[in-house]
């Protein structure tokens, strides 16, 4: 009865007089504000377009920027192994070297992006180079990647920190690699150069608008190279800044609005490191270019929505009572749907419950083992099940009466519940005297430990039971279990096999625990 009497209340309340006034303000608040955040939401849905569409541009462009970066020093890598491998062959004496300055400048000709190929001795000092010319000092010793080659025996390419080349006075990033003798000892070092300038002239085909930036930095946040160029901001330390941060902190390729250390500007970043080498490709375009167009669309949408507001507002203005009066009423009924959906709730939960023991009924035990078998299939975790029987329950009736038998169950129910069921535990009355606990990933260990649990708390209860050999109420209990996704295994069979090893508990004399075969 409780449903018609809601609704009889809610539409009486309905039929409760409104003046117009009161009802035509609520009308013109409600289009306002429905226009107002239609608008707003619009205009950030146009804005969130325009981020995405900027995210997008700046992930294929930093994909792009990182393959010929990649490229690029894949090709100095390539240039090195042939002089490193004939070297290494051959050896360093004056006949060698002259055949392997051949191979250097065919090796810089044929390579694009390539500035020069140089061979050092084991203390730094220069043999041969690709150059024609050399206009600065040929002694390498203080170089990082010398110091780096000298001082490790493995073989992989070294990618240098940029630096003034001494050899033709520009500036360069060093790709290298260590020549070792016969004997394995060092004996100097392969270094192939790539000009700043190669990357620049690629990274400067790109429109990045007037705020763009593009960032060539090293595995340690160093940059090599950033455009817009400045020359001093080469080598410096960017780690502290947001592009690296959030490498570090996010993974090796991504995107994220930041703003920038450098200049303060606020931009859409996309990262990623090199497949094959220790090196940070960044590009990122303004915030404020991506959202010029925005702005200026957004200018003009919201003066034409105004006047449209304007209009809308005069023309609701007649049927302002029907659409508040419909919207209270459906307010109304949604408000009785949900207490008719509490009750059924309600309802529903009295029908899992036994009114006796407090546990769940025997509806609720086959709905939870169909479910917790199955979830334990696709989880591939176990699945315990302990079946109980209060020994000589008969005998407990005919001396102490049916009363004393309800109480007995309802005691033992309370009892199953504070002997250590877990909240994802299902505690039924199977029927008659019988118990059952469904214990989902549980082994078959963990089923024994809360079934010998729950048999101690029992005989602690001393409930008197003189039809008992013991002289108390006992129970006797089997316990199986299974791991669904692996076994052979079935709801029906391990009900079964509790079933099994509730009565071998039973066949042995009682009040123990017994497990399935």
């Amino acid at each position: 009865m409780m449903l018609p009497i809601t609704a009889q209340r809610a539409f009486t309340r309905l039929r409760r007089p409104r003046t117009i006034q009161s009802v035509s303000i609520l009308f013109v608040l409600s289009i306002v504000l429905s226009f107002v955040g239609l608008q707003g939401w619009s205009v950030q849905q146009a804005r969130s377009k325009q981020i995405e569409t900027a995210r997008v541009a700046t992930t294929n462009m930093t994909r792009a920027l990182a393959q010929h970066t990649d490229d690029t020093v894949r090709a100095a890598e390539v240039a090195l192994v042939g002089v490193v491998q004939q070297l290494e062959v051959d050896g360093v004496e004056k006949d060698a070297l002259a055949q392997a300055l051949v191979l250097l400048r065919l090796t810089v000709e044929k390579t694009p992006g390539l500035d020069s190929v140089s061979v050092y001795d084991s203390q730094g000092r220069g043999l041969i180079t690709s150059r024609s010319r050399i206009t600065g000092s040929f002694n390498v010793s203080d170089r990082d990647y010398f110091r780096h080659h000298a001082a490790t025996a493995g073989r992989e390419v070294f990618v240098g920190a940029p630096a003034r080349s001494r050899t033709s006075g520009r500036w360069i990033l060093p790709v290298s690699r260590r020549i070792n003798g016969p004997d394995g000892a060092f004996r100097g070092v392969a270094v192939a150069t790539i000009e700043l300038a190669y990357f620049q002239e690629f990274h400067n085909s790109f429109d990045i608008g007037r705020d763009g930036v593009i960032l060539l930095m090293s595995g340690d946040g160093r940059i090599i190279v950033r455009r817009p160029f400045a020359e001093a901001q080469i080598n410096s330390d960017a780690s502290g800044g947001p592009v690296f941060q959030t490498y570090r902190t996010k993974g090796k390729e991504g995107s994220a609005v930041l703003t920038a250390r450098i200049d303060g500007i606020e931009r859409m970043y996309a990262y990623q490191q090199l497949a094959h080498y220790p090196l940070i490709v960044a590009s990122a375009l303004s915030i404020r270019d991506v959202l010029a167009n925005w702005r200026q669309d957004t200018f003009w949408i919201v003066g034409v929505e105004a006047l449209l507001l304007a209009l809308l507002g005069l023309l609701g203005y007649r049927i302002l009572r029907l659409i508040g009066e419909r919207e209270r009423a459906q307010i109304e009924l949604r408000k009785a749907k949900t207490s008719l959906e509490k009750m059924n709730q309600s309802l529903e939960r009295l029908t899992l419950q036994d009114s006796l023991t407090g546990l769940g009924n025997r509806r609720l035990f086959d709905t939870a083992l169909f479910d917790e078998f199955h979830r334990g299939k696709r989880a591939a975790t176990p699945l315990a099940l302990i079946m109980i029987d209060v020994d000589y329950f008969k005998r407990y009736n005919d001396l102490y009466g049916h009363p004393a038998g309800d109480e007995c169950l309802r005691r033992l129910g309370e009892t199953l519940m504070e002997s250590g069921c877990r909240p994802g535990d299902v505690a039924v009355r199977y029927g008659g005297e019988e118990l059952a606990v469904l214990l989902p990933d549980t082994d078959v260990d963990g089923a024994n430990a809360m079934a010998e649990r729950f048999r101690h708390a029992v005989l602690a209860q001393a409930i008197p039971h003189g039809g008992n050999p013991v002289g108390l109420v006992t129970v006797s209990i089997g316990a199986a279990a299974c791991c669904p996704g692996e076994d052979a295994a079935s709801c029906e069979s391990l009900l079964q096999a509790a079933d099994k090893a509730l009565y071998a508990a039973k066949a042995a004399g009682r009040n123990q625990v017994c497990n399935a075969a």
